[in-house]
């Protein structure tokens, strides 16, 4: 068994704040280069629910540091989420590189919150040598919060639950910290889970994003020094992921600044990740930080690549893959009653209509894509039965077709209330009782003209499936996902939330002359 040394180390700020890190070191004598991690959740976990401990970087020569953040864990001062972590990380960076541990290489590693903590810095500080950011974005709005202006609820109202349960066993109040683990346990949380977050944590960011998730003024973007996008960096994402979209992004914005990123997109979760990811990062850093040169930087050989959903195998991510054909949807009236009526064509227009209502007593649930509790693939069987949803779809292909990119609906609508929420869904059908949901997209419409036609435009999550000859291609159109998202209140005053006495009833009718659907490349400039 290998046997990696470890001890805890504190770094005194500019400020006066103390953090605590745990540093893993390898057998025999250094220096090494380092790994960091900068993260809220507890040094000790050190993320391995998606990493491999520590001891195993550090058998493989790397000296690691896992630090908590400010106001988390161990370390000193107010925890205040993404805006406090510049000035801490650049300090940090300067601090790890000066340990005699050290042999000057910096590396950085880390997922979803420690993958921002990867992208922020202050302005004029060293880069660290590379960088491997997952499962993250730098839009706090468009990657963090909401899809199409849809508030995120079971994403977020989890997350913020979660910090502030770390927070209740820092002040060791364990009476919140055992309300908030058992909302989280028996699902409570999906109606109460907001009132418990104002009780234990009334200055959690996540409260902040939900006030004022229409004030498009407060969700500054995280911006990267450009030395820092210029270094080697492998993103990490997955095609269930919430934040896929800011992997997309961040790709696009370090080809910008001049960098020559790799990616990889794979087949996970947030949490679940393929078989293979770990030795992915260690040859990312092998080739960025063990040697004199920049290897990474100028290797023609850097990965993009991204899994296909149906044929089980790595492609390449290439925007000529992206299918350039138009789907016209048509309908007489009853695409939610007789799945025969409603109909995806190729290169052709749409025609006709079909009208579903959204009772909020019995929203239409949300299962798998990369928002429920349950993310991943998923039979839409069941859902796509229910008489609020609208099946579309193909005829049986004559021949594998890939489909890479983001699929966006645009499609004109009524409603009689003027807030509603448009929910689709993409699956592949093998047979009449196997559909499999690959790619899912939401849209919140607030301050509509009542009974007035207006266009609307829904992007759906990136992906990469092919086609395959036999199968169907079906779209599904709803007015909720719950809890994915709150359930609308049909009126701005309304809740938006777990359904109650005062949301409204929401009949939302489609026109589908000028509807239709088509993939735009994960690259679209």
């Amino acid at each position: 068994m290998y046997c990696s040394r470890w001890f805890d180390k504190s770094l005194l700020l500019g400020d006066g704040v103390r953090l605590i890190s745990r540093i893993w070191l390898p057998e025999g004598n250094g220096p090494w280069p380092a790994l960091l991690m900068r993260q809220p959740y507890g040094r000790e976990i050190a993320s391995t629910i998606t990493y491999s401990h520590p001891t195993w970087w550090a058998s493989k020569g790397y000296m690691v540091i896992v630090q908590d953040v400010r106001g988390m864990g161990s370390s000193e001062g107010i925890f205040s989420g993404f805006k406090q972590e510049a000035r801490d990380t650049s300090e940090t960076h300067e601090w790890v590189r000066s340990l005699k541990e050290c042999n000057g290489k910096l590396g950085l590693y880390g997922f979803s919150y420690q993958g921002i903590t990867q992208l922020t810095g202050e302005l004029n500080s060293n880069p660290p040598d590379c960088l491997s950011p997952a499962m993250t974005g730098l839009d706090i709005r468009d990657h963090w919060c909401s899809d199409g202006g849809a508030f995120w609820w079971h994403n977020n109202i989890a997350w913020g639950l979660q910090i502030a349960a770390l927070k209740m066993k820092r002040e060791n109040n364990l009476i919140g910290w055992e309300k908030i683990r058992l909302a989280l346990e028996n699902k409570s949380y999906f109606r109460e889970g907001l009132d418990i977050l104002k009780k234990y944590d009334p200055s959690s960011f996540i409260l902040e994003w939900l006030e004022n998730i229409d004030n498009t003024n407060i969700f500054e973007e995280i911006k990267p020094i450009s030395t820092w996008l210029k270094k080697p960096m492998l993103i990490i994402g997955g095609l269930w992921d919430p934040h896929l979209k800011g992997a997309f992004d961040l790709y696009k914005k370090s080809k910008e600044a001049g960098g020559k990123p790799e990616i990889i997109i794979g087949n996970a979760t947030h949490l679940d990740w393929w078989r293979g990811s770990q030795e992915s990062l260690l040859k990312f850093f092998e080739k960025n930080l063990k040697s004199d040169n920049e290897v990474g930087f100028n290797d023609p050989k850097t990965e993009k690549k991204i899994w296909n959903i149906s044929l089980n195998k790595w492609d390449v991510i290439d925007n000529n893959l992206c299918p350039e054909f138009i789907f016209g949807l048509k309908s007489d009236g009853i695409a939610n009653i007789d799945v025969k009526d409603g109909s995806l064509t190729i290169n052709s227009k749409g025609s006709g209509w079909f009208t579903i209502v959204n009772d909020p007593w019995r929203p239409t649930p949300s299962e798998g894509g990369h928002l429920g509790p349950n993310p991943g693939r998923f039979n839409r069987y069941i859902t796509d039965k229910r008489l609020d949803v609208g099946i579309f779809q193909t005829n049986f292909f004559k021949e594998d077709q890939y489909f890479q990119g983001v699929p966006t609906l645009e499609i004109p609508v009524k409603s009689d209330q003027p807030n509603f929420d448009i929910c689709i869904a993409l699956s592949l059908v093998e047979d009449d009782e196997n559909i499999n949901q690959f790619s899912t997209g939401y849209l919140r419409v607030k301050d509509s003209k009542i009974n007035e036609e207006c266009t609307y435009q829904i992007t759906m999550q990136p992906t990469n499936i092919c086609l395959l000859k036999g199968r169907k291609l079906r779209l599904s159109i709803s007015g909720a996902a719950y809890p994915a998202i709150g359930v609308n209140p049909g009126f701005k005053e309304g809740n938006i939330g777990a359904p109650s006495a005062n949301h409204r009833i929401i009949t939302l009718s489609f026109i589908l002359s000028k509807a239709f659907m088509k993939m735009i490349p994960f690259f679209n400039k």
